[in-house]
């Protein structure tokens, strides 16, 4: 299976630009009007923070995103090191008419962002510590913790979360949507696991939000939280790990497969076990076949190989291509599936757009416009050829035992995550004919789902033009609530660069 891991690896290698700058103090001032950051802002922050400027050699690896495409323009970077930090910052942004976003892992990837113009970046990253509770029932996690970091820490006490998949993404903004992973059977969404929340409000005021303190707005920012304020801490529910190591079995079957595969996961899906993840991608690998797609089909299983087995047999009357079965810890696994901090989830440098849409069953007839849709533009416009569609067949149980209304998050029917990673190396040339592709697969989809005329996507893949309802809901309640928690408590409509509400 090496040679599928690097064909993926080569299909999906991306550049990382460097810039060299020449380095330049703190004394260095950056123009915004006649304001200077550095005299200003600097006084009021912590000793351990600090404000980078585009002079300083620093300054484009900390600015520098997942998708550089249609990203903010930042005109300074403070790196916070405290709670206070990030109000003083947020309070000096507004008095002098500036946007502030929030930046982690950077993989925040919407059109709003674009409208973040000579923008402050305050950055969380040194904001990412892990502390487990006396109890071991919970922990407190940096706002700007990376899915890495979270696992990592809590690995080594015998603890496991609901986290993301991706190493490099910051734990906070999947929260803040909602948040899928692979233990989410078992315990829930990752906004599921939010016991309280230290909130930095969009006029740098600060609070705890929780069931018993300003619960509304605890509810606001479980699932409709980029609205709202910046997160300088969580405290989060954690588990003891039940298995050292998962069991995992990938298959590698040739588009000829997809009906099969696809009625036959269909069926899959109704015996679910809470522990299982279903996990695909439709991907050119051309050491496996050089002229059509492939489909790498992965079942990832929090259990004994005996019972992974078991799930996985009815797969073994569909041919496959190639095989492959093991046992991995969460970060070997984070690799497998490609989502390690060096593989295809943390690749910078390209542009990449996403389509989501959630499903509740597979329609096999759209899977295969989906599948014929890749295999001919991949022979067409070869740019986009290290594409990928993503198919996240995550277990439910854990997700629908919660009260739909318990949170801002809408879509906890769904049983499936469908998006499209239409990835090349920028291009103005192929950028609307990405754009045309991706909405094509979406569309294929959305017109053999349960309900055509309702796209639902998740606000975390959101493209960014979908709309309100798409994203936050369409009962009608979800978005007057969520109107009337703005107006509230962001009237000056300060949050706004990710997938706004006003």
């Amino acid at each position: 299976m090496e040679v599928v891991a690097a064909g993926i690896a080569y299909a999906l290698k991306s550049y990382v630009p460097q810039n060299a700058l020449t380095k330049l103090g703190l004394a260095s001032m950056i123009a915004t009007g006649n304001i200077s950051l550095s005299t200003n802002l600097a006084p009021t922050l912590s000793p351990g923070a600090s404000i980078v400027l585009p002079g300083d050699a620093n300054f484009a690896n900390l600015t520098s995103r997942w998708r550089e495409w249609h990203a903010p323009n930042i005109a300074a970077v403070v790196r916070a090191a405290t709670e206070a930090d990030v109000q003083q910052t947020v309070r000096y942004a507004n008095e002098h008419g500036m946007p502030f976003i929030a930046r982690s892992g950077g993989h925040g990837a919407t059109e709003a962002l674009a409208s973040a113009e000579n923008a402050i970046q305050i950055d969380f990253r040194s904001m990412n510590e892990v502390r487990v509770s006396k109890d071991g029932k919970s922990a407190t996690i940096g706002g700007g913790a990376t899915v890495k970091d979270v696992v990592g820490a809590l690995i080594g006490r015998g603890k496991q979360a609901v986290t993301g998949i991706c190493e490099c993404v910051g734990i906070s903004a999947p929260i803040l949507g909602g948040g899928h992973g692979w233990l989410q059977g078992q315990y829930g969404l990752l906004a599921d696991q939010v016991i309280s929340a230290r909130l930095v409000l969009p006029d740098g005021e600060a609070m705890t939000v929780s069931e018993n303190s300003n619960p509304d707005l605890f509810w606001a920012i479980r699932g409709a939280g980029h609205n709202f304020g910046l997160v300088t801490e969580w405290e989060y529910r954690i588990y003891d790990i039940k298995n050292a190591k998962w069991s995992y079995e990938i298959f590698v079957f040739s588009g000829e497969k997809v009906e099969a595969l696809y009625d036959l996961t269909n069926e899959m899906l109704k015996t679910q076990p809470p522990e299982v993840t279903h996990w695909t991608y439709i991907v050119k690998v051309p050491e496996i076949d050089p002229d059509h797609p492939i489909i790498w089909f992965a079942i990832i299983y929090d259990g004994s190989v005996s019972k992974a087995r078991q799930y996985a047999k009815p797969l073994h009357d569909i041919e496959a291509i190639t095989t492959q079965e093991g046992e991995a810890t969460v970060p070997e696994l984070a690799s497998i599936t490609l989502q390690g901090e060096n593989s295809l989830g943390c690749a910078k440098g390209l542009t990449s757009l996403r389509y989501p849409i959630g499903l509740k069953s597979y329609n096999t007839a759209a899977v295969r416009k989906v599948y014929n849709e890749i295999d001919k533009t991949f022979r067409e416009v070869p740019e986009l050829a290290g594409s990928v569609f993503l198919l996240e067949g995550y277990s439910t149980q854990g997700v629908q035992a919660i009260d739909g209304k318990s949170t801002a998050f809408p879509h906890r029917d769904d049983e499936i995550l469908a998006t499209s990673y239409v990835q090349y190396k920028p291009n103005a040339t192929v950028d609307p004919i990405a754009d045309v592709f991706g909405r094509k697969l979406q569309a294929h989809l959305l017109e053999g789902s349960d309900d055509p005329a309702h796209l639902r996507a998740y606000v975390n893949y959101a493209h960014g033009d979908e709309s309100l309802q798409e994203m936050y809901g369409w009962e009608k309640w979800r978005l007057e609530k969520l109107r009337k928690l703005k107006a509230q408590w962001d009237p000056k409509n300060r949050m706004r660069y990710y997938a706004p509400i006003v």
